[in-house]
């Protein structure tokens, strides 16, 4: 099943590619339903801080209608920056894949 995460997360990483943007494709799972899904897109925005995991952190929450991402996890094609990486952690127990 992780493995099938991982290969939606990379089709969102393609998108970005396509868009001409950094590729990097995140999806965030709940009790193995995809409740956010997205890609960067810094360029497209024009907005430093739409990186895929910032999105994805954002979606969720508003899907969640909650701050933290209790028992989730966040599938992602590259290691986050420091600004994702506060984020991811500020959000309290969500589990990050990295392949």
């Amino acid at each position: 099943m992780k493995i099938n995460f991982m290969k939606i997360a990379l089709k969102e990483a393609n998108k970005a590619f396509e868009k001409g943007e950094v590729p990097v494709g995140a999806i965030i799972v709940c009790e193995n339903t995809i409740i956010a899904k997205t890609h960067n897109l810094i360029e497209t925005l024009q907005d430093l801080t739409a990186h895929a995991e910032m999105l994805a952190i954002s979606s969720a929450n508003q899907y969640l209608g909650t701050k933290f991402l209790k028992n989730c996890e966040l599938y992602v094609n590259l290691e986050p920056c420091v600004m994702c990486a506060g984020a991811l952690y500020l959000t309290l127990q969500i589990i990050i894949q990295i392949f």
